[in-house]
């Protein structure tokens, strides 16, 4: 097994398995890609949150704290980058995976460098869905970790 492939299980792995429920807000319009989504995190028992635009996404998140957010590219109010600055002020941010139909290297470069986690190809592929969303999900915990172990010193 190559060392990717171990951390893909692993990621994964910490994400199914951790004690607390891994819940997510997803923004779309898509049918497809909402059923694909509300299909996978519900056989993981993950919790999943649904927006359409990006202003029921901010309402929601001022009601419910989650560690991933996974957002469609273009959206009806705004994109994925409205959505990262409207983000930027949250204590403990969540990351950001931004889907397309779409997606190339010149917009996955674009999301890294304006600072989201990542981009997903959609359709989905459930390796690389699972994987990704477990890794942002180990990024935040171990932000919120270094975190607490430093407001509570």
């Amino acid at each position: 097994m190559s060392t990717t492939e171990r951390v893909v299980r692993g990621a994964a792995a910490q994400a199914l398995e951790s004690p607390v429920r891994l819940s997510s807000l997803a923004i779309s319009t898509s049918g497809e890609d909402l059923g694909f989504l509300k299909s996978r995190f519900k056989e993981a028992n993950w919790g999943l949150y649904v927006a359409g635009t990006c202003r029921e996404a901010m309402a929601q998140l001022s009601q419910i704290r989650v560690p991933v957010i996974l957002s469609e590219c273009q959206l009806p109010d705004g994109t994925w980058k409205d959505m990262l600055s409207q983000l930027a002020p949250i204590l403990e941010r969540p990351r950001l995976i931004v889907f397309s139909r779409h997606a190339d290297e010149r917009l996955w470069a674009e999301v890294l460098n304006f600072g989201a986690f990542d981009l997903l190809a959609t359709p989905f592929r459930e390796d690389e869905l699972v994987f990704t969303i477990g890794s942002a999900w180990l990024d935040w915990k171990g932000e919120r970790e270094h975190h607490l172990q430093y407001t509570h010193a």
